[in-house]
């Protein structure tokens, strides 16, 4: 039996990948459209003047203001039932023409302008109150400016305003390339001066804030004619400003982007997705002798759409009139266009989304991996006759059958969406730190795990009593038992069916459901074995998914590998490492610290993950090791590699990008948009069956540590087949938590939850590794001294997420240099420990090492 899983196997990895080179589908299933409609909003009673202010606030779109407008403000409340809407006048904050507007979730803000004949430099904060707009004023701009661009961006260090280009006077020579920054939360301490952008001056620009970073598209430049007078043209030119670091650079400021298809000024940017901007609008004349003339009655510009991150255009070949607009996107997920110079319709701008449901061929590839799954836990339900059994495989797991679970169940359904996706938007400096599986195989093959082995332990938490004492033992593995459970369970069956729903409309309940229902049925009928033999197909099923797609996207470029390596070098993605000191971003000594803490002692206390070296022998721990380290560097090169191989597909083919799609879904976004019929279907089952992998491992880790841990403390003598009983019992209620968990957030928030949970492993990951540090390496720390390593490194992480803006990298670092450091210097108020430390550190290994 194990011979023809190997074979079969073998074929499925060298078979699937030539698939990719007929797989390649470079049309888009559905292309991206954009639907316009007027008749959903009532028309304003007076079309807006030129210049006009217009905005959103307390739910009312308010348009005032402009060349020769009235001190009057025409407001539209968005009420329910849109037919009943009807639009009034009330009076206005204040009246100026060519003012920036900065849209907020609930208010605008007003920047400068013309009042009165001259330039102010003015900022207001609008809010509708109560059937009134209220004007609360900020600090004014350190010049005054007319015609500027404006944009919020919204980040860890807070809330700040972003005030770039314009007009000093109706008659300067040139346009401004200051960028003003004012911080929202902390507006006493006024504007502050950002870069100067490196090109020419600009006024009426389209600014969009999305992905943390600033977009300046268009605007018109002031040039001088040969006989002194004074031009005004549009420019199609693309900047992006980056206030911190993109994720795996260290590179902020100025960076010139691709240009706009056409030159236009005086139109409006919103964020749609994580990656995209709907440019609406705008003028198109070439050369004006005003700089305040508009083509009112010019030809219509195209809605056009730009994804930030692959640099790419999109036109939707749907035309919207309309310079100096305002804008704004609902909850519903429309924009709303309204207050365009010389307009008087509200506008529903709607985005047609790529989704595309799976055929009777997807549907089918997926019944049979879920059948075959479901094959291997009924094939070893009938070895399961001892406790030792279910939850070790009686110690006799072939070794390289071991190290491939060791690899499969680490390489979570997460992990094979989101390094993609990271990868995606960044570059390699996530890849490179992988180097560090070299060292850390022989401090893991030599070291930790024959130490931990040769103790004949089935719960990795029992190493804690051995050598500190009880309490730490049991509370560590009851946080261990519950972060499995609730946690890791739960996130890892609900992310990806997230994902997957996204992109094809499945029904996310049924897809938690399912993976829940079925892991659980194989997990507890199958016991240790099925759980080896099912993570090893998933292993290979995903290695054999993930080249099948590399395949895809290079082939489907019109150049091919060549142009692949072109996008690739053009965009900085196979950068590898951040050389700098600077640790607010991911560089590389803080990546190779934290790979290498990852690798070694986290392991040891992660149950799932050393529950495969417990199942080998002893004598094959090396093996075990090595298999876990290859497959784990090769599984790195690969998803890293279809990220930047997928950036590389959508820049080519930019109309396949959903345009209100997340950056964390663009492996089953492109599996749906770029693969046909069964071979998306293998996918899918590949990123089913990386969390299944997960799940099943997290099911065995849990029945196996309450066991162990608990039951047997309570009732020791317990036959071996109450044993039996206890744990598949464990692993049905474990199942049902872990999905009824899933199934519960699925119907929430996730992405307050994700932040959540995030940051419970931060805290306490951090403190167990330490634990296990202090244990292993030192031979003076005690219990005391190592609970209070423990409290001092949650103390610390929890200090350094609130008050600094270390990048993440650096929290299991510091929560690990802090447990070990205060732990051992805690221990020296104490007297030393007196137990037996034969067998439990590195410097008192046993005198038998066989």
């Amino acid at each position: 039996m194990q011979s023809f899983i190997k074979l079969l196997f073998v074929l499925l990895a060298f078979a699937v990948a030539p698939l990719g080179l007929f797989a390649a589908d470079t049309t888009p299933t559905k292309k991206v459209a954009v639907k316009l409609s007027t008749a959903l909003w009532p028309a304003a009673p007076a079309p807006a003047a030129p210049g006009a202010v217009a905005g959103v606030t307390g739910g009312t779109l308010v348009v005032f203001g402009g060349d020769h407008a009235a001190a009057e403000a025409q407001v539209l409340t968005l009420i329910t039932d849109a037919n009943a809407a009807r639009w009034q006048t009330v009076p206005a904050p204040f009246v100026r023409a060519w003012s920036a507007v900065a849209q907020t979730a609930d208010q605008m803000i007003v920047i400068g302008g013309i009042e009165a004949g001259q330039v102010s430099a003015a900022v207001d904060i609008v809010r509708w109150i109560e059937g009134k707009l209220v004007r609360t004023a900020l600090p004014p701009l350190p010049v005054p400016l007319a015609g500027a661009g404006a944009g919020v961006i919204s980040g860890k260090d807070g809330e700040k305003l972003y005030v770039f280009g314009g007009l000093k006077s109706p008659d300067a020579k040139a346009a401004e390339t200051t960028l003003w920054v004012l911080d929202l939360k902390k507006p006493d301490a006024g504007w502050a001066a950002g870069t100067p952008l490196p090109g020419a001056g600009r006024f009426l620009p389209i600014i969009g804030a999305q992905n943390g970073a600033l977009q300046v598209l268009g605007g018109r430049e002031v040039r001088s004619l040969p006989d002194g007078s004074t031009a005004y043209a549009p420019t199609a030119e693309n900047w992006l400003y980056n206030p911190t670091p993109p994720e795996g650079t260290n590179t902020r400021g100025w960076i010139s982007r691709s240009a706009l298809p056409q030159a236009v000024a005086g139109g409006v940017a919103v964020s749609s997705g994580q990656a995209h901007l709907l440019i609406l609008g705008g003028d198109t004349m070439s050369v004006v002798g005003k700089p305040w003339a508009l083509a009112l009655d010019g030809v219509a510009q195209p809605a056009l759409i730009y994804n930030v991150i692959t640099d790419a255009w999109v036109d939707s070949k749907v035309p919207l009139a309309g310079a100096g607009v305002g804008a704004v996107r609902r909850a519903e997920g429309e924009v709303l266009v309204f207050g365009g110079a010389g307009a008087q319709a509200v506008t529903q701008v709607l985005i047609n989304r790529n989704v595309r449901v799976l055929s009777w061929m997807d549907y089918g590839v997926i019944a049979c991996y879920m059948i075959f799954i479901s094959g291997i836990g009924v094939y070893f339900s009938r070895r399961n006759t001892s406790s030792a059994n279910f939850s070790l495989g009686n110690r006799e797991v072939k070794w390289w059958a071991a190290g491939i679970s060791m690899y499969a169940t680490g390489a979570s359904a997460i992990s094979f969406v989101a390094i993609p996706a990271l990868a995606f938007r960044s570059n390699m400096v996530y890849l490179f730190p992988l180097v560090m599986m070299v060292p850390s195989y022989f401090i893991c093959a030599y070291g930790i795990y024959p130490l931990l082995r040769r103790m004949e332990i089935t719960s990795t938490y029992e190493y804690m009593e051995r050598r500190f004492n009880r309490p730490l033992r049991l509370i560590a593995s009851a946080q261990a038992i519950l972060m499995q459970t609730f946690g890791r369970a739960a996130i890892v069956l609900l992310l990806p069916s997230l994902a997957i729903s996204a992109v094809t409309g499945m029904n996310v309940f049924a897809s938690v459901a399912i993976m829940g229902v079925l892991t659980t049925a194989y997990t507890a009928i199958g016991g240790f074995a099925a759980v080896i033999w099912t993570d090893v197909f998933q292993g290979f099923m995903k290695m054999a998914a993930l080249i099948l797609m590399i395949c895809v996207c290079i082939y489907a470029l019109p150049g091919g590998f060549g142009e692949f390596v072109q996008i690739g070098k053009t965009y900085h993605k196979f950068d590898f490492a951040l050389l700098t000191w600077d640790v607010t971003v991911p560089a590389v000594w803080v990546m190779l610290l934290g790979t290498l803490i990852a690798t070694t002692v986290t392991a040891a206390g992660d149950q799932p993950n050393i529950q495969r070296v417990f199942s080998a022998p002893v004598k094959e721990v090396r093996r075990v090791t090595a298999m876990s380290i290859v497959c784990g560097i090769m599984i790195g090169v690969i998803v890293n590699f279809l990220g930047i191989a997928i950036f590389a597909y959508f820049h080519a083919h930019p109309e396949n990008f959903d345009p209100t799609s997340q950056n964390d879904k663009i492996v089953p976004l492109f599996a749906t948009q770029a693969l046909p019929p069964g071979i998306t279907g293998i996918v899918l089952a590949a990123i089913f069956a990386s969390a299944m992998a997960t799940v099943s491992s997290a099911m065995n880790s849990v029945a196996t540590m309450f066991t162990e841990d608990f039951y047997i403390r309570r009732y020791p003598q317990a036959t071996d087949r109450q044993r039996l009983r206890t744990l598949r019992a464990t692993c049905y209620v474990t199942g049902a938590l872990g999905t009824g968990t899933a199934l519960l957030l699925a119907s929430l928030d996730l992405k307050s939850i994700m932040v959540a949970w995030n940051q419970i492993i931060a805290l306490l990951g951090g403190g167990i590794v330490g634990l296990y540090s202090l244990g292993m390496f030192t031979k003076r720390a005690n219990g005391k001294g190592a609970i209070c390593g423990a409290v001092a490194s949650v103390l610390m992480t929890s200090c350094v997420k609130a008050f600094t803006n270390l990048h993440w990298a650096t929290y299991t670092p510091l929560a690990v240099v802090t447990c070990i450091g205060v732990g051992y210097a805690a221990s020296l108020f104490w007297a030393r420990d007196q137990r037996d430390l034969t067998g439990l550190t590195v410097f008192t290994p046993r005198i038998n090492k066989s």
